[in-house]
């Protein structure tokens, strides 16, 4: 019951309180606007208006008000554009190098519940850690040690945990 609540899917405004289902639509929502303004296709005073529309066709969320939509985050009062999108590549990114430690430690599931650890943080140094800043890119670094980058083992991730645990088989 616990695990169900903490992994309950819910419609939010808010990003910070998105559910780990609808936060990547919050994200491309930010990027599509970040994009469409910086190729001159969106006016900086149509950006509400726009916010609120790819809301409801995303989310089916109705927002009351530009500070629980537009102005929630203050990356752009900061000029921090193209940021959002750095939270899903982290996601995904490790989302796949989940992927291959399962592979290669078939029982992480049961070490993780046991507290179990140094086998899993091994494999983390071996694969990632240990190389500090030896590729150019992430992506170099995944490629070299687990394959290339594709937002697939996130997708089933996503797809896995939830079809489970809503009974969606």
């Amino acid at each position: 019951a616990l695990y169900g609540a903490v992994n309950a899917v819910s419609r939010s405004f808010i990003r910070v309180e998105a559910d780990e289902l609808t936060y990547p639509s919050h994200v491309i929502l930010r990027y599509t606007i970040e994009k469409e303004v910086i190729e001159g296709k969106l006016d900086v005073s149509d950006i509400p208006s726009r916010w609120n529309g790819l809301m409801k066709d995303t989310l089916s969320v109705d927002v009351p008000s530009d500070s629980k939509g537009c102005l929630q985050d203050v990356h752009w009062s900061m000029l921090a554009f193209g940021y959002f999108p750095t939270y899903l590549l982290g996601t995904a990114c490790a989302a796949q190098l989940a992927h291959f430690c399962h592979q290669d430690i078939p029982d992480m599931d049961e070490k993780i519940s046991k507290g179990e650890f140094a086998e899993i943080k091994a494999w983390l140094t071996s694969k990632v850690h240990r190389h500090g800043s030896r590729y150019k890119s992430l992506d170099q670094l995944l490629t070299e040690q687990v394959g290339e980058p594709h937002p697939q083992y996130f997708v089933k991730y996503l797809k896995d945990k939830y079809t489970k645990l809503y009974g969606c088989d």
